[in-house]
């Protein structure tokens, strides 16, 4: 349903509106952002920006798995402000948790050789990051900010 308003102007805008569940008419809002001074509903296609504020410049925590089958505290133990990623850079899976101590399952999230978890900017662990290896010298690179 369309309602018509008068705007400061004196002319007539049309405002999409619907019943609520009192039967009211009441205006229909739906979110967008302004791409070059015109309102853009959001869509998967034109999704709402997003822009940390908050950010940090990345933090190196590189190394190798020490021992083989045992959780290693990633970034000295320090709990990342506002989020990590691990790129796994051996042959075999890692495992990264930030809920406790890693493991080869349970709530650790598996890493395949060659691939990156990453959390969402803004995102700020539990705990500490801890990493799990099956075995010694398996490489891994991992930055927090």
């Amino acid at each position: 349903m369309t309602l018509l308003v008068k705007d400061a102007n004196t002319t007539t805008q049309p405002i999409a509106t619907q019943s609520d569940v009192a039967g009211n008419l009441v205006p229909v809002h739906a979110p967008a952002s302004v791409v070059g001074g015109v309102a853009t509903p959001v869509s998967p296609a034109a999704p709402l920006p997003v822009i940390n504020t908050g950010g940090f410049a990345a933090i190196d925590g590189s190394a190798t798995v020490v021992a083989g089958g045992t959780a290693q505290t990633l970034f000295a133990g320090v709990v990342p402000a506002n989020g990590y990623l691990v790129a796994n850079n051996s042959s075999a899976v890692l495992y990264v948790s930030d809920v406790g101590a890693a493991t080869s399952g349970g709530a650790s999230i598996p890493i395949a050789a060659g691939t990156v978890f990453m959390t969402p900017s803004g995102y700020k662990p539990a705990g500490a990051v801890s990493l799990w290896g099956g075995a010694a010298g398996q490489a891994f690179a991992a930055r927090r900010w």
